[in-house]
């Protein structure tokens, strides 16, 4: 395996956490939904630990406290990371400058009856029983009880404080998951953000069932192609690129619709596969695949998206899409698409 290979692959998980921020605001508004499966808190955090550190500055330590066993969730993965990831970028503002921690803790807690008041931030009683406790903690300026009142509101922000509208998020997403949270803070003493989440019942979870056609064995050996990435994100396109060049294949890549599509025109007959990301500024996704098939009925397109798959794909030919892959990309199920469609454009009967 490339020794890069897994500094290219963080760097491109950090880079594409945007593209979950739609979701997020989505299901805030009540408008979107949640993506609901069995989660491990203390291994999410584990997972993401790097990503964590990076959106730090060196000043600032970031240290885990997670217990030793910890109930499984019901709970969009992807949402929890980014409330992780709001409460870390906000700590960090509140430490500023100089040299500071922030510090992650994971517990078990049973919530009684008479506690239930000090977790009604998102506007809904907590029902009293198991949960799993998840506290983010710094020691930046902290907050008066005036601020703290406020930090929830989508359009407060403070210079120290960072963003109201990420802290907005974190509430709007605990609601969906029928959490809690509140606040501890005192001007110069920092702040404990406390959030609570229900444990799933014993017996009570039901494996999703998967619809999805069994993939076929694609062969151990090279597979050789050339991809053209279309992406308006130059890091996300320059290490897809590494990591596929990696696998053997050659790239072109493009950082908007129409360099792209002058890349097509220019190697149409080299390239195979065109890696498409459907969220552009100038021309989107759906406005560039248009155009690729007025060139070439028959390009093969892989469309990239934070939406899900059904939202991604609505208007687009279903069939004429070589295949999708949702954003932030899992570089197995990457290379695995495209070398799939490599070995169908080799292939076609399969």
């Amino acid at each position: 395996e490339h020794p890069a290979r897994e500094h290219i692959i963080k760097a491109v998980t950090a880079a594409e956490q945007a593209a979950t921020l739609t979701n997020q605001m989505l299901a805030y508004s009540g408008k979107g939904s949640f993506s609901i499966s069995p989660l491990d808190i203390n291994n999410l955090i584990r997972q993401n630990i790097d990503l964590f550190e990076v959106s730090l500055p060196k000043n600032i330590k970031l240290k885990l406290d997670l217990a030793e066993k910890i109930p499984v969730i019901e709970a969009d993965h992807a949402q929890i990371q980014q409330i992780i990831m709001n409460l870390i970028i906000n700590a960090g503002h509140a430490i500023g400058s100089h040299q500071g921690q922030i510090t992650i803790t994971t517990r078990v807690e049973n919530l009684s009856q008479d506690q239930r008041e000090f977790w009604e931030i998102t506007g809904a009683p907590l029902v009293p029983g198991e949960y799993v406790s998840l506290q983010v903690e710094d020691d930046g300026i902290g907050m008066s009880r005036e601020t703290i009142a406020q930090i929830f509101d989508p359009f407060f922000t403070t210079k120290e404080h960072g963003s109201g509208l990420g802290l907005a998020a974190v509430v709007g997403i605990i609601r969906g998951h029928q959490g809690g949270i509140y606040v501890e803070s005192e001007p110069g003493r920092g702040a404990i953000f406390h959030l609570l989440f229900p444990t799933i019942a014993a017996g009570s979870y039901q494996e999703p069932v998967n619809n999805e056609p069994t993939k076929r064995e694609l062969p151990s050996g090279p597979v050789s192609g050339t991809v053209l990435i279309i992406d308006d994100e130059p890091w996300v396109g320059e290490a897809v690129a590494d990591i596929l060049q990696m696998e053997g294949l050659e790239t072109f890549r493009a950082v908007d619709g129409p360099q792209g599509l002058a890349l097509y025109k220019e190697h149409q007959a080299q390239i195979d596969l065109v890696l498409l990301d459907l969220m552009m500024p100038e021309m989107n996704g759906e406005e560039v695949f248009l155009a690729l098939r007025e060139i070439d009925p028959d390009v093969k397109v892989i469309l990239s998206s934070g939406y899900s798959e059904a939202e991604a794909t609505r208007r687009f030919v279903s069939s004429k899409l070589a295949n999708f892959i949702q954003k932030p990309y899992d570089f197995d199920t990457l290379t695995f698409r495209i070398r799939e469609a490599l070995v169908e454009l080799m292939d076609p009967a399969g």
